[in-house]
């Protein structure tokens, strides 16, 4: 049952530690990207009036990240599996004969 358990956690992790996107996908393509678009990315004039407004009041709640969601998915199956191994008693004496 151990050993179940402990495979589980280990496939939970490897779950966890998958990326979303395949470096495949990151790959630029072949000859999609030409000498000729080169000259004009150059010569596009960027806008000069750039406004950066950062509202430092409002913004998402702790609870809405993923890193805390993740810990405390973690966190509740810590909790389940103590509650199962409190529950198994356990603590039995091995007796080995020679």
């Amino acid at each position: 049952m151990r050993s179940f358990v402990l495979s589980l956690v280990c496939a939970a992790g490897l779950l966890a530690a998958v990326p979303a996107k395949s470096i495949a996908s990151f790959a630029p393509a072949g000859g999609a990207m030409t000498a000729a678009s080169a000259p004009v990315l150059a010569l596009q004039q960027p806008d000069k009036t750039i406004d950066v407004n950062i509202n430092a009041n409002g913004g998402a709640r702790w609870y809405r990240s993923p890193v805390w969601i993740a810990i405390g998915a973690i966190a509740l199956l810590v909790i389940v599996l103590l509650i199962v191994v409190a529950a198994r008693g356990g603590g039995g004496t091995t007796i080995v004969k020679d």
